[in-house]
């Protein structure tokens, strides 16, 4: 087999997408390359077929389509990521010494005073427990509340361990329980409660501090008074 034939065919498989190039990815200009060696070191005797020629110009008229379509398409998603941050920053901005609401489990305890968090019930329940975990996942008091209606439902925390010891100031966290009249455990939606007191961004998204706890501003479901 020639050198001029070797070429040709590396050229036309190339352009095929019958193969890659083990070290390198084959790119617009590699492929334009290929097109204009093959047309240089072709058998002049048996010339490469206008129709096949025609079909790898199209394709490599493709590839660089798709190309510039690629690069376009991260250039508006980056443009798209850049409103959204924005948006969040403008959002926690006005969120600055409000008291919200959203989901999650956290509990502050600041100067030794109670504190209060809800929950939604899906239906009504014929038992509510609620257990309280310090930072290490220690139960440290549980709340019996009996039963309860559906619906959204709060609770009140004293601050206070189950030997009736005001806990340290600090981060905290709850679990409702909740059986229906069958003793079917119930799916239960906690939500938190506190005052902004910071926002901020990072590569995780917009982010606000509620009572020292840090909240994705997307977790905010409800705003309140100052």
């Amino acid at each position: 087999m020639s050198v001029s034939t070797t070429a040709a065919d590396t050229a036309t498989r190339a352009a095929a997408g019958q193969f890659t190039l083990p070290a390198k990815t084959l790119g617009k200009e590699d492929f334009l390359k290929l097109l204009v060696t093959q047309l240089r070191f072709q058998d002049p005797m048996a010339p490469e077929d206008p129709k096949d020629f025609v079909a790898q110009l199209a394709q490599f008229s493709s590839l660089e389509q798709q190309l510039n379509a690629n690069t376009n398409l991260v250039a508006v998603g980056k443009v798209v990521q850049h409103l959204a941050d924005s948006l969040g920053m403008s959002r926690g901005v006005a969120l600055l010494g409000k008291t919200v609401r959203g989901v999650g489990n956290a509990l502050t305890i600041s100067g030794g005073r109670g504190v209060s968090a809800s929950y939604q019930l899906p239906q009504d329940a014929r038992q509510v427990t609620v257990a309280i975990f310090d930072a290490s996942g220690k139960t440290i008091r549980t709340l019996e509340l009996g039963s309860q209606a559906a619906g959204l439902r709060q609770f009140t925390w004293d601050g206070k361990d189950s030997q009736g010891k005001t806990v340290a100031d600090g981060s905290y966290s709850y679990q409702v329980r909740a059986v229906d009249r069958q003793g079917t455990g119930l799916e239960v939606t906690n939500y938190f409660t506190g005052t902004v007191q910071e926002v901020y961004q990072d590569s995780g998204g917009v982010w606000v501090k509620v009572d020292g706890r840090p909240v994705l501003v997307d977790n905010i479901i409800s705003v309140g008074a100052n």
